[in-house]
């Protein structure tokens, strides 16, 4: 047998070591409490009571269903990694879709892009927190390869599977609908390019039609609840389009995908020019990564959304590009020469940055809430009482006192003075020296600043004798 039949045949056990490596990854980045939207969701679950209230009741943007429903029969208590285990387990079958995906162009690809999904911080963070989008990105991978397998007449039109995909996708987070249209236009414009346009509408309405009607069932359904509920839909933070929050989104997606933390919108053009060189380089699948990565933040700035500072919002450009990297990488790998040495310095240059970044959210555990409570039991081991700066932390300190089971009472009023003052800020705002309430001054005891793409900066305040 040749060392390429050998190295092929292992392609099993190494996609498994890089998945189990993976998932290592993930569980030591999801050990710190909740964080301000996980604890959100987690509270939502909870007080809804009910499974058929995560649907009906909980009309909010920060119920992503799939996850309200894995919170909710895991309890408020849970410890963290069980409350975020959905997305753990999401997160590291993703790696495994991805290798398989990538392994249509051969074994080196697959394995080098199973390899930049498992270690790439963006999807590290989302596939160790209690929110929607790993399960989503499952979706959306499991989507692509079966449209992969049917364009290279594998297997007959997979009508159904694309039906719970996008079914399943939407009901994890409702981006999914941005990467129905990467999938949706991979097909269309790769049988236009065989049968022409014609055929390439009517197959790819044959094909996609069940799944759109799924999709289309899952909308109505949400739509149908808000408009049910007296409040309708409502949205926990809104910020309008501006262009510095936008190049922050996109930059910061862009960073975090290969381990470059910084808000900077070379990364997304150079990102750009790598697509438009993708035909060069013999990459394929290229109306998704056109699509994903040029097209959609392209329309996201065009039509001025909201919210565009986050880069959780663009991880379908963040998936597309891992793709087209793990590719390109790969291909060169399997070239020799030059192409080899470039490929492989490269691969390299990305793996130590990504596990650095990797690194500081395992140590920072974005903030981790529940040592505020650790801090309470130390200075105050039967339980205390706690007064909130503002109601954001509400959630927070809740479900990490309840992980520990601490007995915690919050108040509202200033008088009389609680034991302890919990004060949460976002990324930028600054924490007072001391806070005088009722006639008292309280000193800070412990804090924490969230390093990364999620978290809570927080600092515990004591009342002094």
């Amino acid at each position: 047998m040749s060392p390429r039949g050998a190295f092929d045949r292992r392609f099993p056990v190494l996609l498994g070591a890089i998945v189990a490596f993976g998932l290592a990854l993930r569980v030591a980045s999801a050990q710190g409490s909740l964080w301000l939207d996980e604890a959100w969701s987690a509270t939502l679950a909870h007080d809804t009571g009910t499974p058929l209230g995560v649907f009906l009741k909980i009309n909010h943007d920060n119920n992503h269903h799939l996850n309200s429903l894995w919170l909710q029969l895991v309890g408020l208590a849970a410890p963290p990694v069980l409350a975020r285990a959905l997305s753990i387990a999401s997160g590291t079958v993703t790696i495994w879709v991805a290798g398989r995906i990538g392994s249509r162009r051969g074994t080196i690809v697959g394995l080098t892009t199973a390899w930049l999904f498992a270690v790439s911080p963006i999807l590290v963070t989302m596939g160790s927190e209690a929110r929607g989008y790993a399960p989503m990105l499952l979706a959306l991978l499991t989507a692509l390869l079966l449209v992969d397998r049917w364009l290279a007449g594998e297997i007959p039109p997979p009508r159904r599977g694309l039906a719970w995909c996008f079914a399943l996708g939407a009901l994890s987070q409702l981006t999914m609908i941005f990467g129905v249209c990467a999938v949706v236009g991979q097909a269309f414009f790769a049988t236009w390019q065989r049968t022409g346009w014609k055929v390439a509408i009517r197959d790819t309405l044959r094909l996609f039609g069940p799944a759109l009607l799924a999709l289309a069932g899952v909308l109505g359904l949400l739509a149908g609840a808000a408009l049910a509920s007296k409040n309708g839909f409502t949205v926990g933070r809104y910020d309008p389009f501006t262009l510095p929050a936008y190049l922050r989104g996109i930059g910061d997606m862009a960073g975090y995908t290969i381990g470059i933390p910084r808000h900077d919108v070379w990364l997304p053009i150079l990102a750009a020019i790598l697509v438009l060189l993708a035909p060069r380089f013999g990459a394929s699948r290229l109306a998704f990564h056109r699509l994903a990565i040029i097209g959609f933040p392209l329309t996201i700035a065009i039509l001025h959304a909201g919210n565009v500072s986050f880069a959780r919002y663009y991880l379908l450009t963040s998936a597309a590009l891992l793709i087209l990297i793990g590719e390109v990488a790969g291909l060169g790998l399997a070239a020799g020469h030059w192409k080899r040495w470039t490929a492989g310095a490269a691969l390299a240059a990305l793996t130590a940055a990504s596990l650095v970044q990797d690194g500081v959210l395992i140590a920072n555990q974005r903030g981790d809430p529940g040592a505020a409570v650790r801090a309470m039991s130390a200075h105050s081991p039967g339980g205390a009482t706690l007064r909130l700066d503002r109601e954001t932390g509400l959630a927070v300190i809740r479900v990490a006192a309840e992980h520990q089971r601490y007995p915690l009472t919050i108040v509202d009023a200033d008088c009389p003075p609680a034991r302890f003052v919990f004060v949460d800020r976002f990324e930028g705002q600054g924490f007072p020296a001391t806070i005088p309430l009722c006639g008292r001054r309280y000193r800070p005891v412990a804090s924490a600043h969230a390093r990364g793409l999620s978290g809570t900066d927080w600092t515990l305040y004591e009342l002094q004798p």
